[in-house]
């Protein structure tokens, strides 16, 4: 992890003790005694075509294991089956309801039933049925939060169908109902618990507490489902377990494991809830098991996890084992 031709044993203390390594003449990442991260496949080419990509910035996967990927560059939202085949696409250029400009994040409610986008060039939220129907939207061109929505980055719904939304220039999260209205913010500028520099991606555990990436503290921040600080970690460094001041996407697994993707590292860096650091992996690149600036991730119910490899036009799929 430290060189190219180097491999590094890590012990952990994680309840118990466990074996963590990487090396650079393997795909996998053992970061437990029972369990391997393990590149498995890759989704989409660079391309215009269905199921093709230009620049992916965003996924989510519903609760059967649908994988939506907003396809950033090609204005649009794309669905794949659990396997990776093209389901269907919505979306064009512009800004009228059902259009994009800017799309930066994609989110899907727990039940799998609704879609919401989030696009920085028309400052707004969108909501569609799974099916690509729109339903609604709001901020700068909608109906409500038309003050607050200041650059829109990363959304995440939790069980009730509270909208948790980042604001980065506004140093906060943004808070609404699942039909748009205004319910408040959480934090503001500083470096204090609780405060925000540049706050970027976002994840909901099972139990509503949120994880956000405090980019330019280097820092995850956790919040309880009653939007009160929880615990922080994280500091600024290029050591296997410091951050960039780029950590856009993150997830959370069934089994409270924390993925962060460092965009800057084209690495994905994974915690337990706590902030124990366990692994890491990827390389910058092009290669199969390489990243070159990825932005989001995302992991579905059987733990496998699909990363936005922004740069290189493709999700790439890695599974725990």
């Amino acid at each position: 992890m430290f060189g190219v031709e180097k491999t590094v044993t890590y012990l952990l203390i994680v309840g118990l003790f466990a074996v963590i390594y990487q090396s650079t003449s393997c795909c996998a990442v053992v970061y437990s005694q029972e369990a391997v991260l393990k590149y498995t496949k890759q989704i989409g080419t660079k391309g215009i075509e269905q199921g093709q990509f230009n620049t992916p910035h965003s996924l989510a996967v519903d609760n059967i294991g649908n994988i939506y990927v907003g396809d950033t560059g090609n204005k649009r939202i794309q669905k794949f089956s659990p396997n990776g085949t093209f389901i269907l696409s919505w979306g064009s250029e512009g800004s009228n309801d059902g259009q994009f400009s800017g799309l930066h994040d994609v989110a899907v409610d727990p039940e799998g039933k609704f879609v919401y986008t989030v696009e920085l060039k028309n400052h707004r939220v969108q909501k569609f049925h799974s099916t690509g129907g729109f339903i609604t939207k709001w901020g700068y061109n909608g109906t409500g939060g038309r003050d607050l929505m200041r650059a829109p980055h990363q959304i995440a719904i939790n069980s009730v169908s509270n909208v948790y939304l980042t604001d980065p220039n506004g140093n906060q999260i943004l808070k609404y109902y699942d039909n748009g209205t205004f319910i408040g913010t959480i934090g503001s500028a500083g470096t204090d618990p609780g405060k925000f520099n540049a706050p970027h991606g976002i994840a909901i555990d099972a139990k509503d507490n949120y994880y956000v990436t405090d980019m330019k503290n280097y820092r995850i921040q956790v919040f309880d489902n009653k939007d009160s600080f929880v615990r922080q970690w994280g500091s600024s460094g290029i050591e296997a377990d410091q951050l960039s001041e780029t950590v856009p996407g993150i997830a959370i697994d069934n089994n409270n494991h924390l993925y962060v993707v460092d965009k800057i590292k084209s690495k994905v860096q994974m915690y337990d809830n706590k902030g124990n650091y366990l692994s890491n992996w990827g390389s910058d690149g092009n290669g199969p098991q390489q990243l070159h600036k990825p932005e989001d991730i995302a992991v579905d119910n059987q733990g496998d996890i699909y990363i936005t490899d922004t740069r290189n036009s493709r999700v790439q799929v890695l599974h725990v084992e």
